[in-house]
């Protein structure tokens, strides 16, 4: 009965724990069902403060691309701001300028006005016909004079006065004043307003004193007019005589023009006039003479040297030709209307308009200011502007430069054709002597003879055209030399006894000894090494007769090429020292061409 009790008891314990196991399996489903509540609040928490956030990254970016905007319209406020200043102080500078300019130089302008009038040829025909009083004339140069008395156009007007009343002492002094003031101005302004009234001896005397005040070094941009009016005998036969004589004599004692010793191609030195004839001559391409360029091997660098600098003078010659078609001729067709005063006109206006120092440098900052002003404030690109309108003419040219392009470079320098032969009569010594040089040295590079090689086949050949071989025996020779070679060559083809002997030992030793003693595999192998050995030795039995054609074909090649190549190569060696001995020899025409400038 206890036995029966106690199962009962013992399942009755176990359902009792498993009830309890049920009801706290219970309470933690409830435990997990709130959990999971709580979960699904916290994703939305997440879900909500997601979207939060991103609404807030949002302003974040919008506020970052408004500041950026605000940093940009700052920016552009402060530069701006900045170029109103710039063009703020430019204005009130230039204002300031401007009034010291008229307080300044505003005399001058009608020094300039008075001096414009006085030299020009209708006011003196107005003071001789009576029809103005000579006082005034007197009472207006020494109201300049008075006014400024350290510019030196104000005295010189009163020298132009002085003249019309016939006051050679006070016209002296006022001279004399002038040129203690500016020399090289005021001779230059006597010489043309001598010109303009009909005085051409006393213009070529003052013309004089002008050149000798110049600094050939330092010629300014007037030159070049007033060089047009001389030129174009405005001022008269005897002003361009001086201007003749200044000029050679200035190219004289200049050592880029006088300088001696020749220059060599490939140097880079040399004086400048050699530089311009060097640059003139011929160049030998690639393909020309190409055959004597092969044969002649090492010897063709300097023969192309030599050639090269033999064609200094003839190319000398075609641009001569080219920019002097009348020479050294100074007939002019339209020498009638040059004499009618242009050049002489325009000298003097550009002389008596020239600023002079403290004025140019006054004027220099107002146009600086000017285009700060116009460009807005922007200090960059208004000095950009102002440099790139700087006149080019305005600064000075040497004698040097100024003959160089006159004669080489055309169109460089705006000068008419007569006071480019002027250029030319001045440097025309030093062009010949420079030429000359060049055909000396090219005659030292000159050889008697020149060695052809066509192969191991040498001959060497006069340079002489009146020596040259003829052609037809030197390419017969080398064609029966090749032949010979040829013949000789085909001769020793013959049986070559021990490489047959050997090839028919190894057959016969392969075939009769080793092939029985191998297996059936191996015996393929040394039956056809057998019948190799075999047939070698009859290639070495029969193949004679097609070796020594092949030796001969080759050899018509050999010959047909060599005697091409030589009759090409003495063809234009022929061409080559004619080209040479006569571009020599155009140094007589060129001396022909400048007969004229030796007679002057």
């Amino acid at each position: 009965m206890d036995d029966w009790l106690e199962p009962g008891s013992a399942l009755h314990r176990l359902t009792e724990r498993i009830e309890d196991i049920e009801t706290g399996q219970g309470r933690h489903e409830g435990k997990l069902d709130s959990f999971r509540d709580g979960l699904h609040g916290v994703e939305e928490d997440v879900v909500r403060l997601s979207d939060e956030v991103d609404h807030v990254r949002r302003e974040i970016s919008g506020l970052e691309s408004a500041v950026a905007d605000t940093r940009q319209t700052l920016d552009t406020f402060i530069e701006q701001y900045g170029r109103d200043r710039e063009v703020s102080k430019a204005q009130a500078e230039l204002s300031r300028l401007t009034t010291e300019w008229y307080a300044a130089f505003s005399q001058r302008k009608q020094t300039r006005a008075l001096a414009r009038g006085l030299v020009h040829t209708l006011t003196a025909q107005a003071v001789y016909r009576n029809v103005v009083n000579t006082a005034t004339v007197r009472a207006s140069s020494e109201e300049r004079l008075l006014l400024e008395p350290t510019y030196w156009l104000a005295p010189a007007t009163m020298a132009v006065a002085a003249k019309f009343r016939n006051e050679e002492e006070q016209g002296e002094r006022a001279r004399a004043h002038a040129c203690a003031l500016d020399a090289a101005k005021a001779n230059l302004f006597f010489s043309l307003t001598c010109s303009r009234l009909g005085d051409e001896k006393e213009a070529a005397a003052w013309m004089d004193l002008y050149l000798q005040s110049l600094d050939p070094n330092e010629l300014g941009q007037d030159f070049l007019v007033v060089l047009e009016a001389i030129a174009g005998k405005e001022l008269g036969a005897e002003a361009l005589g001086y201007t003749q004589q200044a000029m050679a004599r200035w190219s004289r004692g200049d050592s880029a023009l006088s300088a001696g010793g020749y220059a060599s191609p490939k140097a880079s030195g040399g004086t400048d006039l050699e530089s311009r004839l060097l640059n003139l001559r011929s160049r030998l391409t690639e393909s020309r003479y190409k055959a004597l360029r092969e044969t002649c091997g090492t010897q063709w660098e300097a023969l192309q040297d030599g050639w090269e600098l033999s064609t200094v003078v003839d190319r000398t010659l075609a641009h001569l030709d080219e920019t002097f078609p009348d020479g050294f001729d100074e007939a002019d067709p339209v020498d009638t209307s040059v004499r009618s005063g242009v050049h002489v006109e325009s000298a003097l206006e550009r002389l008596i308009d020239q600023l002079e120092p403290d004025e140019g440098a006054m004027r220099e900052r107002m146009r600086r200011l000017e285009r700060i002003i116009e460009y807005g404030g922007d200090l960059e690109a208004a000095g950009q502007a102002h440099d790139s309108s700087l006149a080019v003419d305005a600064a000075p040219v040497s004698l040097i430069t100024l003959l160089d392009q006159a004669v080489f470079e055309p169109d460089e320098v705006r000068l008419g054709q007569p006071a480019r032969r002027m250029a030319l009569h001045a440097i025309w010594p030093g062009l010949e002597e420079a030429a000359q040089r060049f055909v000396i040295t090219s005659r030292d590079r000159l050889p008697r003879h020149v060695t052809l090689r066509v192969g191991a086949w040498s001959y060497s050949v006069p340079t002489d055209p009146r020596r040259m071989v003829d052609p037809n025996r030197l390419v017969n020779d080398l064609a029966s030399r090749i032949e010979r070679q040829t013949q000789g060559q085909s001769d020793a083809v013959v049986r070559r006894w021990p490489r047959l002997l050997a090839a028919l030992t190894m057959g016969t030793l392969t075939g009769a000894l080793l092939t029985p003693f191998v297996d059936e595999g191996a015996r393929w192998i040394f039956l056809l090494l057998t019948i190799g050995m075999f047939t070698w030795a009859g290639w070495e039995m029969w193949s004679v007769p097609l070796r020594k054609r092949r030796v001969r074909d080759h050899g018509m090649r050999v010959r047909h090429e060599a005697v091409t190549t030589l009759a090409d190569a003495l063809r234009q060696c022929e061409d080559f020292f004619e080209d040479w001995h006569a571009a020599l020899d155009r140094l007589d025409f060129l001396a022909q061409w400048g007969e004229t400038h030796r007679q002057d």
